[in-house]
């Protein structure tokens, strides 16, 4: 067990929950009353949720600021007693020079040993980035990387004792032969699935594509337009990004069209924002012969994570191309999925250039579209053994326990020998 407590929040936070996500019991214990005493040895989590709450201006307003530390435990920090864990397993922003600079400046003021503060948030690249900005400074901060949000669709696809666990109450694996249905090609009116919620600049300029090629309406797409109740990108935002990647000035009219359309939706759910993360309608996937995901990143050269968006679409052994981040696919396959690749070109997923990563990924969306149409059935042979694969493998739980050992296990760990007597 690994001693905690938590601060910034009533509740010890995404990471402290996802890690409880497992068969057996909890490796973090709250210590008694959430408070440290002289002989604890233990880690404070500092929720953190929003990155916003990091800023030094958090600390002149209402929100809880990590200036407020107690100084108790500032001591046990420094005396090699307690690790701060700040804890944003739930997003992946970029690296930010002006919070890690305040941050960077807290710890020099309170002389807190180099690595006894850790940051932990889904972007894998935030240590390299913080180096490229901060040089030695950065070594003050270890920085690891969990995925909250990846954990929990691990945690929802799995079998424990016989119950599926998830919010549906038929169990996302269900017992009645999905993967008949998901293969069987009489099933299939629509050539992808493409599922949007917040309209980001991914979003807007995949739809946009769509119409431009032909595509919407043999498609399956949910839009909820351009006002929705997660701010996403103001058209001008995306008439600046194509102004600035003349490859993509051909879906200028059509991000106007994208912009008119009504409101899409491809299932009953009346949940909105973070409300749809554990929702799936498995008909949609039944219906469709692979997954355009549209990711919550896309733009952004110095962040490489996935979300619950890509892995739904593997776990339900969907053939799914990555509107997102570099480097998405390889992340799903140190988490033991299989890609596709005998069907799908992936070269699209090491290209840095953001503009040229959409137009790669869309050109290869419509190779596979022209593929399907000319035969179908063959198709869906191809993809047949890996889809088996990826879906046995999230509902038998292999998927967890991987995450599990890679992640939860070797974090825990690592935590614990810094406190060790």
């Amino acid at each position: 067990m690994l001693p905690i407590i938590f601060r910034g929040n009533n509740e010890p936070g995404f990471f402290a929950h996802a890690v409880g996500m497992r068969s057996g019991p909890n490796p973090l214990e709250v210590l008694p009353g959430n408070q440290r005493t002289d002989e604890s040895r233990y880690a404070c989590l500092i929720v953190v949720k929003d990155y916003h709450r990091m800023r030094l201006r958090a600390a002149n307003s209402s929100e809880w600021h990590y200036s407020q530390i107690e100084p108790d435990v500032i001591a046990d920090v420094r005396a090699g007693r307690a690790i701060l864990v700040f804890d944003l397993s739930n997003e992946g922003p970029a690296y930010d020079s002006d919070i890690f600079n305040e941050l960077y400046t807290w710890i020099e003021n309170h002389r807190l040993p180099p690595g006894r503060c850790i940051w932990l948030a889904q972007n894998r690249v935030m240590g390299t980035a913080a180096a490229a900005h901060a040089g030695g400074r950065a070594r003050m901060i270890a920085f690891e990387r969990y995925d909250y949000f990846v954990k929990l669709m691990a945690w929802n696809f799995s079998v424990m004792d016989g119950q599926q666990r998830g919010s549906n109450g038929d169990g996302y694996l269900g017992r009645d032969d999905y993967l008949g249905r998901l293969c069987n090609v009489a099933r299939k009116d629509k050539l992808l699935l493409c599922l949007n919620a917040t309209p980001r600049l991914a979003r807007v300029l995949t739809i946009a594509a769509l119409y431009q090629h032909q595509l919407l309406h043999r498609s399956l797409v949910s839009f909820p337009g351009m006002q929705y109740v997660k701010s996403g990108v103001s058209l001008d935002e995306v008439f600046g990004f194509i102004d600035a990647h003349p490859s993509l000035a051909s879906l200028r009219p059509w991000v106007q069209t994208v912009a008119r359309m009504a409101p899409q939706r491809v299932d009953d759910f009346q949940e909105q924002g973070n409300a749809l993360v554990e929702k799936i309608d498995r008909s949609a996937y039944e219906r469709t012969y692979f997954s355009l995901v549209t990711e919550s990143d896309f733009s952004a050269r110095h962040i490489e994570r996935v979300t619950e968006k890509t892995v739904k679409a593997f776990c339900l052994g969907h053939p799914a191309l990555i509107v997102g981040n570099t480097h998405s696919v390889d992340i799903m396959r140190t988490y033991g999925f299989e890609d596709w690749s005998d069907l799908f070109d992936r070269h699209f997923d090491s290209v840095v250039e953001p503009a040229a990563r959409f137009d790669s990924v869309l050109g290869e969306a419509l190779r596979q579209t022209q593929r399907i149409t000319e035969d179908p059935a063959a198709w869906l042979d191809a993809s047949r053994e890996v889809s088996t694969h990826n879906h046995r493998y999230a509902v038998s739980g292999a998927f967890l326990n991987r995450y599990i050992d890679t992640y939860d296990r070797r974090l825990i760990e690592r935590m614990a020998s810094l406190i060790a007597a």
